[in-house]
């Protein structure tokens, strides 16, 4: 299969797109369609607020927007999982060493400040969170904090 790369972000991509699009809203996921408050707030939300190339760059890898692995969040922010099958060329990574903690944090990397919206990349082996069942080898993580 073909993997186109694709630029997102600060990341360079290369994507089975077909794979992709196959493990996209899998039973057993944790936002699985789900209809909480969370999905239907990020449904509603990412179209008006979201940058139209951002969410076009999502679209271009195979990512369902509207039916992300996992969506969860505190008041008014939200964590937003999709999940993509390829190899990460370039990009930051996961973790950042933060000096007032002495410790590794998640690198959550802004791409606006107003209203806030940022990206990590990761594979999924690096991740807490559930995956989709198959093609877990070559699976990736895309964590949407908005």
């Amino acid at each position: 299969m073909r993997r186109p790369t694709i630029n997102l972000s600060q990341w360079k991509l290369s994507v089975d797109i077909e794979e992709t699009r196959a493990i996209q809203n899998q039973a057993g996921l944790p936002a699985y369609q789900c209809k909480c408050k969370d999905c239907e707030s990020w449904r509603s939300y990412y179209e008006k607020n979201i940058p139209e190339d951002f969410i076009n760059s999502l679209r271009r890898i195979g990512v369902d927007l509207d039916n992300p692995s996992d969506c969860y969040g505190p008041k008014n922010s939200l964590r937003v999982i999709f999940h993509f099958v390829g190899i990460i060329q370039e990009g930051p990574g996961s973790k950042i060493y933060d000096e007032t903690l002495d410790q590794n944090i998640m690198n959550y990397v802004p791409i606006r400040n107003e209203p806030w919206l940022s990206l990590m990349v990761l594979p999924v082996r690096d991740s807490f969170e559930q995956g989709p069942k198959n093609r877990m080898a070559r699976m990736k993580k895309l964590f949407v904090l908005i």
